[in-house]
């Protein structure tokens, strides 16, 4: 009887041993392991173009590591393409806070207070990125162009000449030098500088733009148009290179080209004051100064500042004894146009 009872609960203990689970106890990761894995998924949501989620993602990984630098940047840079601009400069402060050598977070704030109107602030920026990495072409080359803004082309200049010493392959370092330069009249130094950037880039239709402009400044009406024409060929829809050809063509002496161009220029873009004022200089050479006060109408309806459209409106309107050539003329003195005066003189 005993042995049948020990039998019984062995099969029992047997039965019962085939449906036994294990427990597993719950853990967590130590809160800088977290912050690091909330870090790397922002990283990877960034990357993939999904800034909302990645912010969140960066914002946990500062909560659980308020001392995360690189979160604070990365959020910062998330923050630019959410459009936030001020918060993102609030980041890339507190970057520099925890890593004063922090030269991206320099040069990352000094993009951002360029996009709130700080161009002192963000020159600061980029000048400190500089020096704290002599290397950072980047920041030589942002430098760069907010003195050309400012009108220090010899600044441009020398800005741009750190950045292709340090990156020769960047071809908008080429072609803004090339825009300084031609500001300073060194046509050949700009024509040189604009051909270098289409051999490092040869699909940028706005150097070929440029490189017209520096030729037909220097009188090669040929060239201007050839380099024009490629960069139409290249982007059918620009209505500034249309315009710029025109005015080589209109200086050739090729009215009908010209006018064909600046037409092109307005359908591409209606409201391009200077195309018509441009087409009104073709109206009056071939006559037709009833059309060509019309055009100086439209641009003055677009731009009511437009010096130039008031000066040949009012000489059109000579031609045709109209009086109000006066206060044409009148007005686009008191625009600053000097070649005015004269004709204001005149009119007394």
């Amino acid at each position: 009887m005993n042995l049948r009872v020990t039998l019984s609960l062995a099969a029992l203990l047997l039965q019962l041993g085939l449906f036994a689970q294990d427990t597993v106890k719950a853990t967590t990761l130590p809160p800088a392991q977290e912050a690091e894995l909330a870090y790397n998924n922002g990283t990877t949501k960034f990357n993939a173009k999904q800034y909302a989620d990645a912010l969140l993602e960066f914002n946990k990984a500062i909560t659980l590591k308020p001392d995360f630098e690189k979160a604070y940047y990365n959020r910062g840079l998330t923050r630019i393409e959410l459009f936030m601009n001020k918060a993102a400069i609030e980041d890339f402060t507190k970057s520099i806070e925890l890593n004063p050598a922090a030269d991206y977070a320099y040069f990352s704030r000094g993009q951002s207070k360029e996009a709130e109107g700080d161009k002192a602030g963000a020159a600061a920026d980029y000048a400190q990125a500089t020096n704290l990495n002599p290397r950072h072409d980047k920041a030589f080359y942002h430098g760069g162009v907010l003195k050309f803004e400012s009108g220090d082309y010899t600044g441009a200049i020398a800005d741009f000449d750190k950045a292709i010493q340090i990156n020769p392959a960047d071809a908008y370092y080429w072609n803004d030098r090339g825009s300084a330069k031609r500001m300073k009249g060194d046509l050949d130094g700009a024509i040189s500088d604009y051909m270098q950037a289409t051999k490092v880039n040869p699909g940028l239709a706005f150097v070929y733009n440029n490189l017209g402009s520096a030729r037909k400044q220097k009188g090669d009406l040929k060239g201007a148009i050839d380099s024009y024409t490629t960069a139409v060929n290249m982007k059918t829809d620009y209505f500034i290179a249309y315009n710029n050809r025109g005015t080589a063509k209109m200086e050739q002496g090729d009215l009908e080209g010209a006018m064909s161009d600046f037409n092109r220029a307005i359908q591409l873009k209606s409201d391009y004051a200077y195309a018509y004022v441009n087409r009104a200089a073709v109206r009056y050479k071939q006559r037709d100064y009833k059309g060509a006060v019309t055009d100086c109408d439209k641009a003055i309806q677009i731009n009511p500042n437009y010096g130039e459209a008031y000066l040949n409106r009012g000489i059109a309107k000579e031609m045709l004894r109209d009086n109000s050539a006066c206060d044409d003329f009148k007005k686009a003195s008191s625009l600053g146009i000097k070649q005015a005066d004269q004709y204001v003189q005149e009119c007394k």
